[in-house]
């Protein structure tokens, strides 16, 4: 999301950036993010027409959808909080009751891994606030979602591996429970929780992080202006019994990777 955040200029001229150097087969695929809604940098339904869904998905391209990706991995991508196109993930709305439906199927199926992508932040060491609504990240947490991905902030914010148990029946904004937290470090066991990863390092001036944020706690690793000061992106690689991610420096020395072993 925030594809034109930077004043790159119009729709057309960030689609012409990305096949530049990517070419026009690569499936870059979109989702929206509030500089995306149309009001003032962008707008998605722009966006998508000059960078078209090249992986055959099933839903709304660039708002609410998923694909499977060689049978290892559904991803699904949706919009909470984008004013004029993003949706509502309260628990019992439409949405909510489709998000957690791809992912039972994705179980059903047998399909590895699980990642559910974002633009907005719940959780977080950052200045965000949990603008995508408590009820939406703990049903992430509750069906130990593989991976979430999230941007918006601007940084990188890794988690500890996060779960429900009879300790810990729900993440309390605004806080750190360490009951809600089963393992942390670098190496995780799949299926034993979630983890969240906010890449947002991207380009954009960063901003600091909150050493003294209460939600601090349920995080490893962190990177922003105050404390790493790189700017770079999240790479990850996935295989049938193992996923894997780094954080790619481009502007500064700050490092970070983990790995989920199935």
């Amino acid at each position: 999301g925030d594809l034109g955040y930077a004043g790159n200029g119009t729709e057309t001229a960030w689609c012409d950036f990305v096949k530049e150097r990517v070419g026009t087969v690569h499936p870059f695929e979109l989702i929206a993010g509030n500089h995306d809604d149309g009001t003032a940098d962008g707008n998605i339904l722009e966006y998508r027409k000059c960078l078209p869904d090249k992986l055959s998905i099933t839903g709304d391209y660039g708002l609410e959808y998923y694909f499977d990706y060689q049978d290892l991995t559904r991803i699904i991508l949706i919009s909470p909080d984008i004013n004029n196109y993003g949706f509502d993930y309260e628990n019992g709305t439409e949405h909510y009751d489709w998000l957690s439906a791809r992912i039972d199927e994705a179980r059903t199926a047998d399909i590895p891994w699980v990642v559910v992508g974002m633009h907005k932040n719940c959780i977080s060491p950052g200045i965000k606030t949990c603008e995508i609504g408590a009820e939406l990240f703990n049903l992430l947490v509750e069906k130990k979602v593989d991976l979430i991905l999230q941007g918006h902030e601007h940084g990188y914010m890794r988690s500890k591996q996060l779960a429900f148990s009879n300790s810990c029946l729900e993440i309390v904004i605004n806080s750190t429970d360490r009951d809600c937290v089963v393992d942390e470090g670098t190496d995780f066991a799949k299926n034993v929780g979630a983890l969240l990863l906010i890449s947002g390092a991207g380009g954009y001036t960063l901003r600091e992080i909150n050493l003294d944020d209460p939600e601090i706690g349920y995080f490893d690793a962190w990177n922003g202006s105050n404390v790493g000061n790189t700017y770079g992106f999240a790479k990850i690689s996935i295989q049938k019994n193992r996923l894997t991610s780094e954080f790619i420096p481009v502007k500064g020395s700050f490092t970070d990777e983990f790995s989920i072993t199935r």
